[in-house]
């Protein structure tokens, strides 16, 4: 493994420990926003499809395991790139502007928790539509926003 691909990885952990520690209990409506599907989509723009998918699966399944949700992070995660990458690396190779990196991040945190949801009907995880909804909702638009404000406050690389 490339040292570069380890020091990735570890960043993923630390974003990971971060998302359990720290974002599960900052909550609005009962959505919360993810900042591993944040980084995943930073590394669209920085690695290949390989190994972005790789990275999301092995992201994913570590949340999984933390969270006592058995591969579904890991499924919708790895399926989002699946779907996603072509389009994300391709947006992302010009400058966007704040509106645009929203819409970015709002259409794939859409996509991510309809996936995720789809998911998760199937195990019977959740009995109540109103998870539903605040998952779908709430978490996509305070996935965006989070994820604008970082793209607002980073320093360029």
């Amino acid at each position: 493994m490339r040292s570069d691909n380890l020091r990735t990885f570890f960043i993923g952990l630390g974003i990971v420990a971060v998302q359990i520690v720290l974002m599960r209990h900052l909550q609005i409506l009962g959505g919360e926003s993810d900042l591993v599907l944040l980084y995943i989509l930073w590394l669209c723009k920085h690695k290949t499809k390989t190994e972005c998918l790789l990275f999301a699966a092995m992201l994913g399944f570590l949340q999984d395991a933390i969270t006592d949700l058995w591969g579904l992070h890991m499924f919708s995660k790895a399926l989002l790139v699946f779907i996603l990458y072509g389009y994300l690396n391709h947006i992302t190779q010009s400058r966007l502007i704040f509106w645009q990196v929203f819409l970015v991040i709002l259409m794939a945190a859409f996509i991510h928790n309809v996936i995720f949801y789809g998911v998760s009907m199937f195990s019977e995880l959740y009995a109540s539509g109103y998870v539903g909804s605040s998952l779908i909702i709430v978490s996509t638009i305070f996935t965006a926003v989070v994820g604008s404000f970082l793209q607002l406050v980073r320093e360029d690389i």
